[in-house]
Protein backbone atom coordinates (compact mmCIF):
# COMPACT_ATOMS: atom_id res chain seq x y z
CA UNK A 1 0.00 0.00 0.00
CA UNK A 2 2.80 1.89 1.07
CA UNK A 3 4.64 1.76 -2.59
CA UNK A 4 1.24 2.19 -3.99
CA UNK A 5 0.78 5.67 -2.26
CA UNK A 6 4.24 6.24 -2.73
CA UNK A 7 4.19 6.16 -6.98
CA UNK A 8 1.05 8.10 -6.72
CA UNK A 9 2.33 11.24 -4.73
CA UNK A 10 5.63 10.84 -7.74
CA UNK A 11 2.95 11.07 -10.63
CA UNK A 12 1.77 13.94 -9.56
CA UNK A 13 4.82 15.89 -8.85
CA UNK A 14 5.64 14.59 -12.60
CA UNK A 15 2.70 15.76 -13.42
CA UNK A 16 2.29 18.95 -11.96
CA UNK A 17 6.10 19.95 -13.26
CA UNK A 18 5.12 19.27 -16.28
CA UNK A 19 2.07 21.27 -16.35
CA UNK A 20 4.21 24.21 -14.75
CA UNK A 21 6.46 24.60 -17.71
CA UNK A 22 6.07 26.53 -21.02
CA UNK A 23 6.83 25.49 -24.66
CA UNK A 24 8.23 27.35 -27.22
CA UNK A 25 8.05 26.47 -30.88
CA UNK A 26 10.35 28.24 -33.26
CA UNK A 27 9.79 28.88 -37.01
CA UNK A 28 13.15 26.63 -37.55
CA UNK A 29 11.34 23.76 -35.70
CA UNK A 30 13.55 24.12 -32.59
CA UNK A 31 11.45 23.17 -28.99
CA UNK A 32 12.62 25.01 -25.73
CA UNK A 33 11.04 23.86 -22.56
CA UNK A 34 10.79 27.49 -20.93
CA UNK A 35 9.44 29.58 -18.43
CA UNK A 36 7.79 32.55 -20.36
CA UNK A 37 8.39 35.83 -18.27
CA UNK A 38 7.04 38.58 -20.34
CA UNK A 39 5.65 39.24 -24.06
CA UNK A 40 5.55 42.99 -25.49
CA UNK A 41 4.85 44.07 -28.75
CA UNK A 42 8.38 42.59 -30.55
CA UNK A 43 10.14 40.57 -27.90
CA UNK A 44 9.56 37.42 -26.20
CA UNK A 45 11.54 37.07 -23.04
CA UNK A 46 12.01 33.64 -21.16
CA UNK A 47 14.37 31.16 -19.00
CA UNK A 48 15.07 28.18 -19.86
CA UNK A 49 12.69 25.77 -17.77
CA UNK A 50 15.81 23.30 -16.64
CA UNK A 51 17.44 26.47 -15.29
CA UNK A 52 15.35 29.26 -14.09
CA UNK A 53 18.49 30.65 -12.06
CA UNK A 54 20.31 31.12 -15.34
CA UNK A 55 20.25 34.34 -17.90
CA UNK A 56 17.53 35.73 -19.14
CA UNK A 57 16.69 34.78 -22.99
CA UNK A 58 15.06 37.35 -25.82
CA UNK A 59 13.73 36.33 -28.59
CA UNK A 60 12.12 38.35 -31.40
CA UNK A 61 8.29 37.57 -32.18
CA UNK A 62 9.16 36.98 -35.85
CA UNK A 63 10.72 33.92 -34.91
CA UNK A 64 8.33 32.28 -32.83
CA UNK A 65 5.54 29.91 -34.42
CA UNK A 66 3.71 29.46 -31.48
CA UNK A 67 3.47 29.34 -27.31
CA UNK A 68 1.93 26.39 -25.38
CA UNK A 69 1.17 27.77 -21.93
CA UNK A 70 1.61 25.83 -18.78
CA UNK A 71 -2.53 26.11 -18.99
CA UNK A 72 -3.23 24.61 -22.34
CA UNK A 73 -3.55 27.60 -23.82
CA UNK A 74 -2.17 28.23 -27.17
CA UNK A 75 -0.57 31.17 -28.83
CA UNK A 76 0.10 31.09 -32.63
CA UNK A 77 2.61 34.31 -34.13
CA UNK A 78 2.32 35.18 -37.50
CA UNK A 79 4.85 33.67 -39.58
CA UNK A 80 4.87 37.05 -42.15
CA UNK A 81 5.92 39.37 -39.44
CA UNK A 82 8.78 41.28 -40.07
CA UNK A 83 12.15 41.26 -38.49
CA UNK A 84 13.12 43.46 -36.08
CA UNK A 85 16.56 44.49 -35.55
CA UNK A 86 18.14 44.03 -32.66
CA UNK A 87 20.69 46.46 -31.26
CA UNK A 88 23.97 45.60 -30.63
CA UNK A 89 24.39 46.72 -26.96
CA UNK A 90 22.20 44.66 -24.71
CA UNK A 91 21.65 47.32 -21.19
CA UNK A 92 21.27 43.92 -19.19
CA UNK A 93 24.39 41.87 -19.12
CA UNK A 94 22.53 39.01 -17.76
CA UNK A 95 20.08 38.45 -21.12
CA UNK A 96 21.72 36.98 -24.08
CA UNK A 97 19.99 37.44 -27.17
CA UNK A 98 20.69 34.88 -29.81
CA UNK A 99 19.49 36.83 -32.63
CA UNK A 100 22.27 39.53 -31.81
CA UNK A 101 25.65 40.02 -33.54
CA UNK A 102 29.20 40.24 -32.10
CA UNK A 103 28.80 43.78 -30.95
CA UNK A 104 32.26 44.85 -32.72
CA UNK A 105 33.57 41.80 -34.78
CA UNK A 106 36.61 44.14 -35.81
CA UNK A 107 37.53 44.62 -32.58
CA UNK A 108 40.06 42.52 -30.50
CA UNK A 109 39.31 41.21 -26.76
CA UNK A 110 42.85 41.44 -25.09
CA UNK A 111 43.95 40.07 -21.59
CA UNK A 112 44.71 43.24 -18.80
CA UNK A 113 45.51 42.25 -15.43
CA UNK A 114 42.26 40.35 -13.85
CA UNK A 115 40.25 42.13 -16.75
CA UNK A 116 39.88 42.77 -20.49
CA UNK A 117 40.48 45.61 -22.76
CA UNK A 118 37.95 45.99 -25.64
CA UNK A 119 37.74 48.78 -27.94
CA UNK A 120 40.10 50.95 -25.72
CA UNK A 121 38.19 50.15 -22.74
CA UNK A 122 38.71 48.27 -19.74
CA UNK A 123 35.96 45.66 -19.06
CA UNK A 124 35.22 42.92 -16.54
CA UNK A 125 34.81 39.23 -16.73
CA UNK A 126 30.89 39.53 -17.74
CA UNK A 127 30.96 41.49 -20.31
CA UNK A 128 33.63 39.87 -22.04
CA UNK A 129 31.25 36.59 -21.65
CA UNK A 130 28.54 38.38 -23.07
CA UNK A 131 30.46 39.78 -26.14
CA UNK A 132 31.31 36.32 -27.04
CA UNK A 133 27.81 35.04 -26.75
CA UNK A 134 27.24 37.36 -28.96
CA UNK A 135 29.08 35.86 -31.72
CA UNK A 136 26.38 32.61 -31.66
CA UNK A 137 29.36 30.46 -32.15
CA UNK A 138 28.57 27.18 -30.77
CA UNK A 139 32.17 26.53 -29.82
CA UNK A 140 32.69 29.82 -28.27
CA UNK A 141 29.49 29.60 -26.43
CA UNK A 142 30.58 26.24 -25.36
CA UNK A 143 33.71 27.56 -23.73
CA UNK A 144 32.01 30.20 -22.05
CA UNK A 145 29.60 27.72 -20.73
CA UNK A 146 32.16 25.65 -19.39
CA UNK A 147 33.92 29.10 -17.70
CA UNK A 148 30.20 29.85 -16.04
CA UNK A 149 29.77 26.41 -14.86
CA UNK A 150 33.63 26.30 -13.48
CA UNK A 151 32.66 29.61 -11.98
CA UNK A 152 29.99 28.39 -9.84
CA UNK A 153 32.19 25.44 -8.60
CA UNK A 154 34.92 27.30 -7.34
CA UNK A 155 32.32 28.26 -4.20
CA UNK A 156 32.23 24.82 -2.69
CA UNK A 157 35.69 25.82 -1.29
CA UNK A 158 34.09 27.40 1.38
CA UNK A 159 32.31 24.62 2.85
CA UNK A 160 35.69 23.20 3.81
CA UNK A 161 35.31 25.61 7.07
CA UNK A 162 31.77 24.16 8.24
CA UNK A 163 32.93 20.78 7.14
CA UNK A 164 35.89 21.00 9.23
CA UNK A 165 34.50 22.25 12.14
CA UNK A 166 32.00 19.01 12.12
CA UNK A 167 35.13 16.99 12.13
CA UNK A 168 36.68 17.91 14.98
CA UNK A 169 33.36 18.11 16.49
CA UNK A 170 32.91 14.57 15.87
CA UNK A 171 36.41 13.94 17.04
CA UNK A 172 36.29 16.17 20.22
CA UNK A 173 32.62 13.66 21.01
CA UNK A 174 34.70 10.64 20.69
CA UNK A 175 37.35 11.48 22.91
CA UNK A 176 34.56 12.53 25.85
CA UNK A 177 32.83 9.35 25.29
CA UNK A 178 35.86 7.48 25.88
CA UNK A 179 37.17 9.48 28.49
CA UNK A 180 34.34 9.67 30.55
CA UNK A 181 34.33 5.93 31.13
CA UNK A 182 31.15 5.45 28.76
CA UNK A 183 32.70 4.10 25.79
CA UNK A 184 31.14 2.18 23.40
CA UNK A 185 32.72 0.78 20.62
CA UNK A 186 29.90 0.96 17.95
CA UNK A 187 29.24 4.13 18.75
CA UNK A 188 32.60 5.76 18.91
CA UNK A 189 33.76 3.97 15.66
CA UNK A 190 31.17 5.49 14.29
CA UNK A 191 31.88 9.14 15.11
CA UNK A 192 35.84 8.70 14.06
CA UNK A 193 34.37 7.07 10.65
CA UNK A 194 31.89 10.41 10.75
CA UNK A 195 35.11 12.87 11.70
CA UNK A 196 37.44 11.08 9.13
CA UNK A 197 34.58 11.49 5.96
CA UNK A 198 34.00 15.46 7.06
CA UNK A 199 37.70 15.90 7.02
CA UNK A 200 38.22 13.84 3.81
CA UNK A 201 35.79 16.34 2.53
CA UNK A 202 36.62 19.39 4.56
CA UNK A 203 40.46 19.31 2.06
CA UNK A 204 38.90 17.75 -1.10
CA UNK A 205 36.35 21.14 -0.91
CA UNK A 206 39.34 23.70 -1.81
CA UNK A 207 41.10 21.02 -4.40
CA UNK A 208 37.65 21.55 -6.14
CA UNK A 209 37.61 24.89 -5.39
CA UNK A 210 40.97 25.60 -7.10
CA UNK A 211 40.75 22.65 -9.57
CA UNK A 212 37.47 24.76 -10.29
CA UNK A 213 39.12 28.54 -10.78
CA UNK A 214 41.91 26.70 -12.99
CA UNK A 215 39.60 25.91 -15.75
CA UNK A 216 37.49 28.81 -15.55
CA UNK A 217 40.44 30.49 -16.55
CA UNK A 218 41.54 28.44 -18.97
CA UNK A 219 37.98 28.12 -20.93
CA UNK A 220 37.52 31.99 -20.65
CA UNK A 221 41.51 31.95 -22.24
CA UNK A 222 40.37 29.90 -24.78
CA UNK A 223 37.35 31.16 -25.81
CA UNK A 224 38.87 34.90 -26.22
CA UNK A 225 41.90 33.13 -28.27
CA UNK A 226 38.96 31.71 -30.67
CA UNK A 227 36.77 34.60 -30.71
CA UNK A 228 40.42 36.81 -31.86
CA UNK A 229 41.03 34.77 -34.46
CA UNK A 230 37.67 34.13 -36.03
CA UNK A 231 36.34 38.27 -35.71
Amino acid sequence: MKKILTLFAIFLLISSINKAQDTIIKINGDTVLAKILEINSTEIKYKKFNFQDGPTYVENKSEIKQITYSNGLKEVFSVKEQKISVPETIANNDYYNPNAGPVNPQSKIEPYGSRYKYQGRKIGEREMQRILMSTKDKQIIGLVQSAKDANKMQYIGFAAIPLGIGSLVALANSFNTYSSGSYNGTNNSGLVSISVILAAAAIACPVISIVSKSKRKKCNREAVKLYNEKY
